[in-house]
């Protein structure tokens, strides 16, 4: 059964990084999607086999940690319906498997103004940096 109340949107551009965090924190991949445009980009890393890896798949494999996800916005950039969102984030704790896992990184996320009110994000790139004792296998979609 579908859930009658939808998933929150974001007031202010910042707040899509927040929603994505909370969504990812409590395991719920459906409201993390919801937070990004049909046709969005997600630029995190690459799988192995040297292609960017989807939303979903991206997402998935951060979710899977079982850990929460930590996300501090450093800026905010505005203009004209669009804006930039500057950030970092962490994502520390031991992971399904009983191993350490400290993951981190810093980026970029442009969101947009929906025509029916909110903030959607249209592309997201961020930079892992793996600062794990043994390096954390994400497995990709």
């Amino acid at each position: 059964m579908r859930d009658p109340i939808g998933p929150a949107r974001a007031a202010e551009p910042a707040e899509c990084l927040d929603l994505v965090a909370t969504a990812i924190s409590d395991g719920d991949l459906d409201a993390a999607l919801a937070q990004y445009e049909q046709a969005a980009v997600l630029h995190p890393w690459q799988d192995p086999r040297g292609r960017p890896l989807t939303v979903a798949g991206g997402l998935a494999a951060l979710m899977e940690l079982r850990l929460p996800l930590v996300v501090r916005v450093e800026n905010v950039v505005l203009a004209d319906g669009i804006a930039l969102v500057l950030g970092c984030w962490q994502l520390s704790g031991t992971g399904p498997d009983c191993e350490r896992v400290d993951l981190r990184g810093c980026g970029g996320t442009t969101v947009r103004w929906q025509p029916g009110g909110g903030w959607l994000i249209a592309a997201d790139a961020w930079q892992l940096d793996d600062v794990s004792p043994e390096p954390v296998r994400l497995r990709l979609a």
